[in-house]
């Protein structure tokens, strides 16, 4: 491709082989369930935050996501190698749709009652959460596990096609039926499609027949071997890289995002405007996301560096923006390019990192980093939030001031793991169509 073309989705889509075809529209499929799913839970939960509790609830929150999250790492990176990965979907799948089913079900007997109470929505908040961090963090590590390096620059703009036609989707249900059928019967329709996502890996895993995973094994003392996530990121230069520039992109999306809440609170005052609102959002940055998938994917991909510095640049503009015209539609121009970006050239370029790596980098390193280390920063964010309101109010300024502090950081971060992976690139040569793993990045040891 000359530096200028335009990349052109049908002519890569032909040519693929036909098992790339094959892999990519199951995982591709499976995804868009899962982000589905995603989105009709997160206008749910804002709204009974905003509705109930009001925005500057919202820092608490994340300390307690945070502190659920790690839980999770705790359990998971214990149980990663005692179970196949298609029993880890299978159980996550089961458990979630469970305690969706009984979220449901006491609202049902309990009605609006239960449902303002302050332990209930906090219980609702951190659950999605606990949802978006681990389902699709299982979702990646599956997919990074069973796509080659080789495969994975043509494959995986196609699969993230999926997951941005699932936030249109999720967002549309929402703005069309919250009126008619109501937050509470949404979430009934979640715990049956967290049913399907299950189905769909084992059909996946039926129809790939990928090779199964390498563990070897060594005892250890409970504590030790979940922690061994955390041991390998802190020895490995690389890991090192993306846990900055993951911590500086959610610290600074957190904080927007508390912006775009405050914005939306003062702008509309029922709870079904504002979900239908968020349901609104949903399917705009869904629809920027398409646009992204399909036009810079494909051309930015193979140019990791350039990928990777392309969202924090587009998140400045957009901040400034914001924090000259703090407006309705301005707010939906920052979501679109933070989530726009971030669904579609962000998730795929920061994935297709993990691809080269061992399979102890992707299974327990990456798991600390995505679920662990991504709700921490939310959680630093946080921090400097209340920090921010305690000495200057809810203002929107003032945080939009913090946000373009960890945007440098972030653009930083990702100048150096671009280099970074061109170097663990251009060290290794790839075994044909099956992809080589790359030795262990350069420690700081």
């Amino acid at each position: 491709m000359k530096p200028f073309d335009l990349p052109n989705p049908i002519s890569a889509l032909r040519a693929l082989t036909p098992a790339e075809r094959s892999k990519a529209a199951l995982l591709s499929g499976w995804l868009f369930v899962a982000i589905t799913t995603l989105w009709l839970l997160k206008p749910i939960r804002t709204a009974s935050l905003l509705a109930h509790l009001g925005s500057a609830e919202l820092p608490y929150l994340r300390f307690a996501a945070v502190a659920a999250v790690g839980v999770v790492v705790l359990v998971y990176t214990r149980l990663v190698d005692r179970y196949s990965r298609l029993d880890i979907v299978r159980g996550a799948s089961l458990a979630f749709a469970g305690v969706l089913f009984a979220f449901w079900l006491s609202l049902r007997l309990g009605g609006e009652v239960l449902g303002s109470q302050r332990w209930f929505v906090w219980s609702v908040f951190v659950l999605v959460d606990i949802y978006s961090t681990v389902m699709i963090a299982i979702f990646w590590t599956y997919t990074n596990d069973v796509v080659s390096r080789v495969e994975a620059d043509k494959l995986y703009g196609l699969i993230g096609v999926g997951g941005i036609l699932g936030g249109v989707a999720g967002g549309v249900a929402v703005d069309a039926l919250v009126k008619t059928i109501g937050s509470l019967d949404l979430l009934l329709a979640c715990a049956g499609l967290v049913l399907l996502g299950g189905a769909q890996a084992w059909a996946t895993e039926a129809i790939l027949r990928p090779a199964p995973r390498v563990v070897v094994r060594v005892e250890k003392p409970a504590l030790a071997d979940a922690l061994e996530g955390a041991r390998e990121v802190l020895r490995n230069r690389y890991l090192l890289w993306i846990v900055g520039m993951v911590v500086a992109y959610e610290f600074s999306s957190a904080v927007t995002d508390f912006v775009i809440n405050v914005v939306f609170e003062r702008a509309f005052h029922s709870e079904g405007e504002i979900a239908q609102m968020y349901g609104r959002l949903g399917w705009i940055v869904s629809i920027t996301a398409l646009a992204s998938q399909l036009i810079l994917v494909p051309l930015l991909l193979p140019r990791k560096r350039v990928a990777l510095l392309v969202p924090p640049i587009a998140m400045v503009a957009a901040t400034l923006g914001l924090a000259l015209l703090p407006t309705v539609g301005l707010a939906i121009l920052m979501a679109a390019s933070d989530r726009g970006l971030n669904y579609s050239l962000q998730q795929v370029t920061k994935e297709t990192l993990y691809v080269p790596l061992t399979d102890m980098q992707r299974y327990k390193a990456k798991a600390f980093i995505d679920m662990f280390v991504d709700r921490a920063a939310k959680a630093l964010s946080s921090v400097a939030l209340l920090g921010m309101i305690a000495a200057r109010g809810v203002s929107i300024v003032a945080s939009l001031a913090l946000a373009l502090g960890s945007l440098l950081v972030w653009l930083a971060c990702s100048s150096a793991l671009g280099r970074a992976y061109a170097r663990h690139i251009s060290s290794t040569t790839p075994q044909g169509e099956t992809g080589a793993a790359l030795p262990p990045a350069p420690t700081t040891s």
